[in-house]
């Protein structure tokens, strides 16, 4: 069986990488461990939380850590990668949002989360950081397809007569805080967007991964990346 994991920042990350590598992997495919980490720095970690679900016929197994905080991501990657290594885990991939940082702090960001110490060395070509521009709800908006789904009222001409851009041509990467568009989207037709588990699992059942595949890739360079890492996994023989 081989395996991948990924470290996220929360609960939103955690959740859309459920789904994304159910798709892109196969359900049937795909055993998902999901994990939740609180505590580091001042404060001992605990793992806090456990789910595993079973595939029927299992070629893969994906672990997705919730970190807790943006801060979190690199470090418990840091300090999981050679037990994960040791247990056959050929990635171990970091996802983070950018906000509250701006776009003119994105490459020292990256460059930063892409340095790996020394000790390291023999591990660095298996790590990997995303950064989701400005956060990775910026992807949900991307896929405006989704705002009908969730209401019908919701179009794309309704959400520009009340907030003054159209979904379907925006580019929602210069939109310095999606999550908030989000809530203001949905607050149009008396709903309300607060990152509660139950919400992003709403939004994210909805959203058509096909089309953040194959179109919102062309235009997000950040799940562009995630989603070739997920499709190099699955093909490695692609990447010869």
């Amino acid at each position: 069986m081989r395996r991948i994991a990924f470290f996220v920042e929360g609960q939103t990350e955690q959740i859309f990488l459920n789904r994304l590598v159910r798709e892109v992997l196969g359900t049937d495919n795909t055993n998902v461990i999901l994990k939740q980490y609180r505590g580091g720095a001042n404060v001992p970690k605990r793992e806090i939380n456990i789910t595993r679900s079973k595939a029927i016929d299992p070629r893969y197994e994906v672990l997705i850590s919730d970190c807790g905080s943006d801060n979190r991501v690199k470090s418990e990657m840091m300090d999981q990668t050679r037990s994960l290594r040791a247990n056959g885990y050929e990635m171990l991939v970091g996802l983070r949002d950018l906000y509250p940082l701006s776009l003119d702090e994105l490459p020292r960001l990256e460059k930063g989360l892409r340095f790996f110490p020394k000790t390291y060395e023999k591990d660095s070509k298996h790590l990997d950081v995303i950064v989701a521009i400005r956060e990775i709800e910026t992807w949900f908006i991307a896929e405006y397809t989704h705002f009908e789904k969730m209401d019908k009222r919701l179009t794309n001409q309704f959400i520009h007569r009340h907030l003054g851009f159209n979904p379907s041509t925006i580019n929602p990467e210069i939109l310095e805080h999606p999550a908030k568009t989000l809530d203001d989207i949905y607050r149009l037709v008396g709903k309300t967007y607060i990152k509660r588990r139950w919400q992003v699992q709403r939004i994210v059942k909805k959203l058509d991964v096909d089309y953040m595949e194959h179109e919102v890739t062309r235009h997000s360079r950040s799940l562009n990346r995630l989603i070739r890492i997920l499709d190099d996994f699955k093909n490695p023989d692609k990447r010869k």
